[in-house]
């Protein structure tokens, strides 16, 4: 999985990441769309928003080496020093999906824990994610329990499950992937398309 990451030349996916938190109060859910595009060596784009509020919007983009980012709020435009640092800035808000295909696309640049760093793995039962057949590993990521589900015949990610436990609520993570990798990208994929 990691090297088909690592080495493939075009990448985009789409997605969502839905975070359920049960508590004594009840359960809530928000639900994040995001979608990333990459062309080694130097074409990357980054985007997610939380859906129904019209002010979540947040791009990380590099294009011939210069990185920009914008969030809504704030509304404003940076250029971080290096596309790792405009990720971080990402990865907090957007639920984690800033980072983790990132960091797999680009290991060198992009810090942090990758989903190879994942202990306590086994291998679980086998599970169809839409269309695609797909090995689960169930595993601990950061001490929390995490299911990573690895399309059999691509070894991309489909989906990731995961939980953690907090002094007073539960939170769910389910993050559904739609990838394709070493494929024609349209150019306009990779625009910063920010507003100003």
């Amino acid at each position: 999985m990691a090297t088909t990451y690592s080495e493939c030349q075009t990448y985009t996916d789409s997605g969502t990441l839905t975070t359920t938190y049960l508590s004594d109060e009840g359960e809530s859910s928000e639900v994040k769309p995001f979608a990333t595009a990459m062309i080694r060596p130097h074409q990357f784009r980054f985007e997610f928003s939380v859906e129904g509020d019209s002010q979540s919007r947040y791009i990380v983009c590099r294009d011939q080496g210069q990185v920009r980012t914008w969030w809504d709020v704030g509304r404003r435009s940076e250029r971080p020093y290096s596309l790792g640092l405009g990720l971080a800035g990402a990865t907090g808000v957007s639920g984690g999906s800033a980072h983790t295909i990132p960091a797999l696309l680009l290991p060198r640049e992009v810090g942090g824990r990758k989903l190879t760093d994942v202990t306590k793995t086994k291998r679980g039962d086998d599970q169809q994610q839409g269309d695609h057949a797909c090995f689960t590993i169930e595993a601990q990521f950061s001490g929390d329990p995490i299911t990573i589900w690895i399309d059999q015949e691509s070894y991309l990610v489909r989906r990731i499950d995961s939980q953690s436990e907090f002094d007073d609520f539960t939170s769910q993570d389910v993050t559904i992937y739609d990838p394709v990798i070493n494929s024609t990208i349209d150019p306009s994929l990779l625009k910063f398309r920010a507003p100003y």
